[in-house]
């Protein structure tokens, strides 16, 4: 029994025992999850702290603007009138140490104070926007709005203010008026906002608590004046997406108020798009590079809410929107199973996800040395900044570019834009493997124990080669082996060269042509080697100049082929360069030592195929030819 006891009490945990592991994750976690709380509900509350601050200032500062409209109001018997006419005003009244037109700072945050004056014409309207027509004693309306940085969706601070001045002062009788209503997306008033009527001249006013705007103008005497109204006010756009929306008054006689003139407009929302690959996978922004979206608004002006943006990346960021909601979707015709839709609130920004269908395709045998390689559209000239890059392994790799057709193009040592597969049509999903065919090159007549070189041109950058080159090395390719039977290269234009050494800079044997040899992808393409003829002048006359030459005019006496026979001699032999394909003329001339007379003495063509040696009698007769001393 007593054993039992002691069993019991082992099994109790003390005071002193602790907590087991789960118990303190646990708690650890509940605390996190109170402190986030706490964390989120202090930020909320020294955010409104701020923004409280700021608007107890900003109606402090329109109380004070709003005094010294009264002080001047009722200074003098033109007060009235001044401030009337002085329409719009920014920033008037600084503040201690301030300037005139610039924000008035208080406790480190700049404030714009904005004050708007204007005749009362309410008349029989609820104001003047809603109707009435001029009355004989207006009251002064004035409107004052204060705004300061970073105010987000806030509002601004306005104040109003009607004053009466004496009876016989107020509008002059030529004086026109527009009032302009504004409302935002909700329909409701909103104050503070500029607008101002162009015409024969430029008037503005701010719209009071009720949205509403008075402008005094002055039409043409006896024709009247049309006025282009816009709202002036940065921060708002109309439902087409304007910063600045206007429209016309149609033609203003004098002393006639104008209330046909409403605008509608809200805070600019903003919309990040984002494509994703529809199932997973990974996008790059040059995957998806000049991709169209069409961004679709429930609400809008026109005959359609779609509209096509262009891309440039994964994210792309459209402002300026009417707060409305949106859906968007890649290309110009919407998926069949719909796109989903979010509400963008006025000044807000929303992110929309747009699924993004990719193709995916391996690909084989890529041309040795190969380090890279982009597939472009179907047409596009080959470059390092166009396409879709793919991942390269050895002579494999693999490719995730959007459905369409691809021209496909490989970089590696010593070649570039090397052409590939082209058109290759790739649909969503797996499209196996692309295997790269094998290009050759087969060379006749090179000389022999030389090493053979070619040389990329795109690689080079050279138009032409005249010379065996000393600093290409790096880029040089050995196609010795295109002499005994085909040199396996990547597609392209080479220039060729022979060295008698193991190194491209070695000593240079030949150049053949100067001109390059192209290899279209996936051929067998061959090349003679130019090579010597011997050729025999026989029967020529002693102490004659002659030569062998491919213009059709005799060469110029410093031409370094001339040839001078000596006493004695019947026979002279010079080396003519056969083509590396076709056929070349040769022409010999000879050139009187005596007077210095051309003549042409014959023609014989040269073959890719010709081993020589040629033979070419001296024409003794008919040598009528005369070039010329």
């Amino acid at each position: 029994m007593a054993r039992h006891q002691r069993t019991v009490r082992r099994g109790r945990r003390t005071l002193d025992d602790g907590f087991t592991l789960i118990e303190v994750v646990i708690a650890m976690t509940i605390f996190a999850i109170i402190a986030a709380s706490t964390l989120a509900v202090i930020l909320q509350t020294q955010s409104t702290g701020v923004s409280n601050r700021s608007r107890i200032a900003a109606a402090n500062l329109a109380s004070r603007e709003l005094d010294l409209v009264r002080q001047e109001f009722n200074a003098s018997t033109t007060g009235p009138t001044d401030i009337a006419d002085e329409g719009v005003v920014v920033n008037a009244n600084p503040l201690t140490g301030g300037t005139a037109g610039e924000p008035l700072v208080v406790d480190g945050t700049a404030y714009t104070v904005t004050r708007s004056a204007s005749w009362n014409l309410t008349g029989t309207g609820e104001s003047t926007c809603s109707g009435g027509t001029l009355v004989k004693y207006p009251t002064l309306h004035v409107v004052v709005s204060v705004t300061w940085p970073s105010m987000g969706s806030v509002e601004p601070v306005v104040q109003v203010a009607n004053l009466a001045p004496a009876k016989k002062v107020g509008i002059s009788e030529t004086a026109s008026f527009i009032a302009v209503a504004v409302t935002d997306n909700t329909a409701a008033p909103l104050a503070g906002v500029q607008v101002t009527a162009a015409g024969p001249s430029t008037a503005s006013a701010v719209t009071d608590t009720t949205g509403c705007a008075v402008i005094e103008v002055t039409p043409a005497a006896t024709t009247g004046s049309t006025y282009a109204i816009s709202v002036t006010s940065s921060g708002y756009v109309d439902i087409s997406g304007s910063t600045s929306p206007t429209k016309s008054s149609g033609v203003l006689l004098q002393g006639n108020l104008f209330t046909g003139v409403s605008f509608q407009v809200a805070r600019p929302g903003s919309v990040v798009l984002q494509l994703v690959a529809n199932g997973g996978g990974t996008l790059t922004d040059e995957m998806v590079s000049g991709s169209t979206v069409t961004l679709v608004a429930s609400e809008f002006a026109g005959a359609s809410g779609e509209t096509a943006r262009t891309v440039t990346g994964l994210t792309s960021t459209v402002t300026d929107l009417w707060p409305t909601s949106y859906g968007a979707y890649l290309g110009t015709s919407a998926p069949v199973d719909g796109y989903a839709t979010q509400e963008l609130a006025a000044g807000g920004s929303i992110t929309l996800d747009v699924g993004v269908d990719v193709a995916n395709v391996s690909l084989a045998n890529l041309p040795t040395g190969t380090t890279a390689v982009r597939a472009v559209p179907t047409g596009t000239a080959c470059s390092t900044t166009e396409g879709v890059a793919a991942s390269v392994s050895g002579t494999g790799g693999s490719l995730t570019v959007l459905p369409g057709s691809y021209d496909l193009y490989a970089w590696g040592t010593g070649f570039s834009c090397s052409p590939g597969p082209s058109a290759v049509d790739l649909s969503t999903g797996s499209n196996g493997t692309v295997t790269w065919a094998t290009s050759t090159l087969t060379l006749v007549n090179a000389p022999a124990g030389s090493t053979l070189w070619a040389l990329n041109v795109a690689a080079s950058g050279l138009t032409t080669l005249t010379s065996c080159p000393t600093t290409m090395d790096t880029l040089a390719i050995d196609v010795t082996a295109g002499s005994t039977g085909g040199a396996t290269l990547p597609a392209g234009s080479y220039f060729l060269w022979a060295t008698s050494g193991t190194t491209a800079s070695s000593t240079c044997v030949n150049v053949p042509d100067g001109l390059p040899v192209t290899i279209a992808y996936g051929a067998s393409q061959s090349f003679s080697w130019p090579v010597s003829v011997s050729l025999t002048l026989t029967g020529v006359p002693t102490n004659g100049r002659f030569a062998v030459w491919t213009g059709t005019t005799c060469p110029s006496t410093s031409q370094a082929t001339w040839v001078v026979s000596s006493a004695g001699q019947s026979t002279l032999v010079q080396t003519v360069t056969a083509p590396s394909s076709g056929t070349v003329t040769y022409t010999a001339w000879a050139r009187s030592r005596s007077n210095g007379t051309c003549y042409r003495q014959g023609y014989f063509q040269v073959a890719s195929t010709t081993a020589g040696p040629l033979a070419l009698p001296y024409v003794t007769s008919n040598k009528t030819t005369t070039v010329g001393p």
